[in-house]
């Protein structure tokens, strides 16, 4: 065997095992491990019509306002949320903000989304939107 044979080998294991390592950390990772993570896990949820995870990464005082899951399932019914892209994230301790643009028909809105952590865990507790443009949206 070469020695450049055997160099090649031992980059590619150690791809390998970098690989694996890096598979098992997002593996790992829950729809809240970050400000980010919770928001975005929230409007896949949406957009999937998954109201009881959705429901799962809300805390007071939003949670209270939609109910149950069942109450929320109704408005995931009907909205027209056609894709959303996340924006700034600023967190200090157990708060954070993340900005979120949400793209609907003729509409669309950029909110900030409040979060703390719930066990350890972010939770979204309010939603604060900051524009709105009309006839902007997907058509």
């Amino acid at each position: 065997m070469t020695a450049l044979n055997l160099r090649t080998r031992r980059i590619a294991a150690a791809c390998v095992v970098a690989a694996a390592i890096g598979l098992e950390v997002w593996a790992l990772q829950g729809p809240g491990d970050t400000p980010a993570d919770a928001v975005r896990s929230y409007f896949q949820a949406a957009l999937a019509k998954d109201c009881p995870t959705a429901f799962d990464l809300l805390t007071e005082p939003i949670r209270g306002t939609y109910g149950t899951v069942d109450q929320l399932c109704d408005r995931a019914r009907a909205d027209k949320l056609v894709a959303f892209q996340l924006g700034d994230e600023q967190a200090a301790g157990t708060t954070a903000t993340v900005t979120v643009t949400l793209v609907r028909p003729n509409l669309t809105l950029t909110d900030r989304v409040h979060l703390t952590t719930v066990d350890g865990t972010w939770r979204i507790s309010s939603f604060e939107v900051v524009q709105s443009e009309h006839g902007h949206g997907h058509h």
